[in-house]
């Protein structure tokens, strides 16, 4: 085992050199050797379903074969573990202290003297990995390290690759609200007195789930660090927002605060002047007493004021529970199924504890398998109603250090909130009052918007009014999403519904001009067809897991953000809001449109491959479609489901369905060009080759498009059949079989390819229209194709290609029907008759039948004579 530790009584630099130096080191475990500051304690048991950080007695140090030394080279600092290096562990070291004595000598010893440690190891990672990308959770608790270790960039220590580090963790998405949350800044001296007197002249406003501070201070003086006070004061009052005003008669400022979507400064402050922020502000007023300001202010805040969200708005329900005698090992089976960390152990309704995932692996770990979960739950458990606000449901979880909060209504299990529900709508709701991400979701709203097709938006104007009346949220999701953000037509449209996806059909039915709806009730699925056989369809959303690799999943129903979790690729799950609160908006919650912006395919979990190998096929279809690459690590996990063999536990028919659909997409020959380099078209057989001449043949047939359409065949057949040419019969018969070709089909086939030679023989000697038709008139179309490809010549080609374009759409102007009305009896010179005539109509263009008798000399036969 390999451990990260820092130092006893860790700060934020020391936690954030322990996941960073997991990146350099992806097989250890981050471990706290001991106690821990508070606000490191705050940000972990919020963020632990991230972290996994490990206490230091979770961890038997007998098993501990290599230790990472981060922010710390002291042995007697790593408490517990120190026996570790006196049994000769060896020791791996990132440090930014100065060296002394005592300092522990490692295999490698990394130090440069920097302000923050979180500088030293963020410089060694992006000298190996240039385009390093971190988490937003990982920017901001790097910026915090390096700001808590810096004085905010202040101490006299700090450097410049303090600096340099810290503008690249901004660009890469650190959240400065959230860095401010978890540091502190100390006031002046100058400034306390001031602090005190806005504390003491400020009042609380409580109202919906906000609580706003507001206060007054009249002075003739110029007070210089205000904006620092007024974080102190919002922080000390724990208020979502926070509004000073400071000056006199002639000339006073309001400076304002917020960090909820529910206060709005542009729309509460705009009787006193233009603002532009949302989250800051600051307006001057003019000939108005302060005391005047503060009341006007207040009901202005009042009459503004929106609700926030609760846990009604984040909740997920109906919750999956356990019974308090369900067996340790039948509960892992549960949290494995689907991906929980936790659950509430429930009788009757009534939540009796609640088991976590680590408890879970404890038990199994002591060979305590089937013991009932009762024995090992914790029965102490938090819990809220369904109108708590989400700030005060975020304490909960932080002051209590637990992972999720059962939403509890007339004593009963009603919801279940998770901390990764929390901070996904927290911090989302944070970031819509930020100024840049305001605007920029505005343009992607409307760039969508102004993409959608006038029928689809339509359609979307209806199941918005369908949303409000039902209350149920509606969006549109799957690939038209992707679509329009990239500005690609794409008429196939997926509605899903948080709530009764059929009720919320046949409400719509009522509305539209439908020809038939197609109800699934044991999906809850619909499928609407208007009478042009445009479809929908609609679902309501759901979760998926897999009972094991490579299996077809199994699906319950749960909430947009579950359903869009079960897809394959970050840029395949976003959606579009239609519903009533919020049409056009974007949801994103896996970083899809940047994705999209960055021209990366990325999985959302990393047994995604695993779960569903088919994904791999399907990675390379938008690799190639949209000329994409693979994101570093989906690459990593991609090679490795290859390597393991997953790809050939699949069936061969999901195999062949997920190859018809990458060879009928927008760029075949690249993408069979990777299927090749991977190894994945030699699963289907080994033998199956791939060199010059058969790319020159695959690039060939986007020349023969207008054949192809002649003839009704599908291009990926085309594709299919020049893949297999070098197999021999037995082999072609084993790759046709596993993918299901019909018995017709193959006969059909193996006789053109065995006598394409003679063919192509016959024809180069045929010159003449209509022995080119005595050629070719009964060979299968997927042979003609095949030939076209295969035929050498480019004189060759030309027949072909003109049997196909032209003589095909010539039809016998002379036919059976009018030879018996001129006395011809049918017999064994009746068909020669015909050829011959029709053999005349080809050669000499001839287009009436006066001209073909005529041409023959036949001139009476049209008069009744034989």
């Amino acid at each position: 085992m390999e451990i990260i530790v820092s130092h006893l009584y860790a700060d934020l630099d020391a936690l954030s050199s322990m996941v960073l130096a997991k990146k350099l080191h992806p097989e250890a475990i981050l471990v706290f050797p001991g106690n821990i500051s508070q606000n490191v304690k705050q940000f972990v048991n919020l963020y632990q379903d991230f972290l996994n950080v490990y206490k230091a007695s979770e961890i038997d140090e007998e098993n501990v074969e290599k230790i990472i030394m981060v922010d710390n080279s002291k042995k007697s600092r790593i408490g517990k573990f120190a026996k570790c290096l006196e049994r000769g562990v060896k020791a791996v070291v990132y440090d930014h202290h100065q060296e002394t004595e005592d300092d522990v000598q490692g295999e490698f010893v990394y130090r440069k003297y920097y302000g923050s440690n979180t500088s030293h190891l963020l410089e060694i990672l992006l000298g190996k990995k240039p385009d390093l990308k971190l988490e937003k959770y990982e920017a901001s608790l790097a910026l915090m390290g390096i700001y808590e270790d810096t004085g905010n960039l202040t101490y006299t220590y700090t450097k410049p690759i303090d600096l340099e580090m810290a503008a690249f963790l901004l660009k890469q998405g650190a959240d400065l609200e959230m860095v401010h949350e978890y540091t502190t800044k100390n006031l002046n001296p100058m400034l306390v007195d001031l602090f005190l007197k806005f504390v003491e002249n400020g009042e609380i406003l409580e109202f919906s789930v906000e609580r706003i501070f507001i206060t007054k201070y009249e002075t003739d003086r110029f007070i210089n660090g205000i904006d620092e006070i007024i974080n102190k004061i919002k922080d000390l009052q724990n208020c979502s927002a926070c509004f000073i005003i400071c000056g006199d008669y002639e000339r006073a400022n309001i400076i304002a605060r917020s960090s909820s979507i529910g206060v709005r400064l542009n729309e509460i402050l705009l009787k006193f002047g233009d603002v532009s922020h949302y989250n800051a502000a600051s307006v001057v007023v003019r000939n108005m007493h302060i005391d005047d300001i503060y009341k006007e202010l207040k009901i202005n805040i009042l009459e503004n004021i929106k609700r926030g969200k609760i846990a009604q708005d984040i909740m997920q329900t109906p919750v999956k529970s356990i019974d308090k005698d369900t067996k340790i090992k039948d509960a892992y089976k549960v949290m494995y199924k689907f991906s929980y960390s936790g659950l509430p152990v429930v009788e009757e309704g009534k939540v009796l504890g609640i088991i976590t995932r680590r408890d879970v692996d404890k038990a199994l770990n002591h060979g305590f398998s089937n013991a009932p979960v009762r024995v090992y739950m914790s029965t102490t458990v938090i819990s809220a109603e369904k109108d708590t606000p989400i700030e005060t449901l975020k304490r909960l979880i932080v002051e209590n250090g637990v992972g999720r909060i059962p939403i509890i209504e007339a004593g009963k299990l009603t919801g279940i909130v998770t901390r990764t529900e929390i901070l996904r709508n927290l911090y989302e709701q944070r970031k819509k009052v930020d100024r840049h991400d305001m605007v920029l979701m505005e343009k992607i709203k409307l760039k969508i918007m102004e993409r959608v097709p006038k029928r689809i938006f339509t359609l979307l104007k209806s199941i918005e009014e369908i949303s409000k009346s039902r209350e149920e949220k509606a969006y549109l999701v799957g690939g038209i999403v992707r679509d329009l953000i990239l500005g690609i037509e794409n008429m196939d449209v997926d509605i899903v519904i948080e709530g009764d996806g059929t009720e919320f059909a046949r409400e719509l039915e009522k509305k539209m001009e439908i020809k038939k709806i197609i109800i699934h009730d044991k999906f809850k699925t619909a499928v609407l067809v208007f009478k042009d056989d445009f479809k929908i369809d609609i679902a309501s959303a759901r979760k998926e897991y897999y009972e094991y690799p490579t299996s077809l999943p199994s699906v319950e129903f749960g909430s947009i953000s579950e359903d869009l979790y079960r897809r394959d690729f970050t840029i395949n799950a976003m959606a579009v809001e239609i519903d009533y609160e919020n049409f056009g908006k974007l949801i994103d919650y896996f970083r899809g449109y940047r994705d999209l912006m960055d021209g990366k395919i990325r999985i959302l979990h990393n047994l995604s491959f695993v779960e569903d190998p088919t994904r791999i096929i399907r990675a390379f279809r938008f690799v190639s479609r949209y000329n994409f690459a693979l994101e570093e690590d989906t690459k990593r996990m991609l090679l490795n489901a290859i390597e393991d063999g997953f790809l050939y536990k699949i069936s061969w028919p999901r195999v062949k369905n997920e190859l018809e659909i990458i060879l009928s997409d927008k760029n075949p020959v690249e993408a069979l060009k990777l299927l090749f380099e991977y190894g994945i078209i030699e699963t289907i057989h080994p033998n199956i080759k791939y060199d010059e001449t058969v790319l020159n043949h695959l690039k060939e047939i986007s020349g023969y498009s207008a054949a192809l359409n002649k003839l009704n065949i599908k291009k990926w057949l085309i594709y299919f059949l020049i893949l297999f040419e070098n197999l021999d019969s037995e082999e072609l018969e084993l790759v046709f079989n596993k993918f299901n070709f019909s018995q017709r089909f193959k006969d059909k086939y193996m006789y053109g390819k065995r006598l394409r030679g003679e063919i192509l023989e016959k024809l180069d000697k045929a010159e003449k229209d209509s022995e080119i038709y005595g050629v070719l008139k009964d060979l299968n179309p997927d042979i003609l194709i095949t030939l076209l490809v295969y035929a050498g010549s480019q004189e060759l080609k030309n027949k072909i290609n003109r049997f196909i374009m032209e003589i095909l759409d010539k039809t016998p102007i002379i036919d059976g029907k009018y030879l018996v009305g001129k006395g011809y009896k049918p017999g064994p010179e009746f068909r020669k008759i015909l050829d011959e005539f029709y053999a005349i109509q080809l050669d000499n263009n001839l287009h009436t039948k006066d001209e073909i008798l005529k041409y023959k000399n036949l001139g009476g036969l049209d008069d009744g004579s034989l």
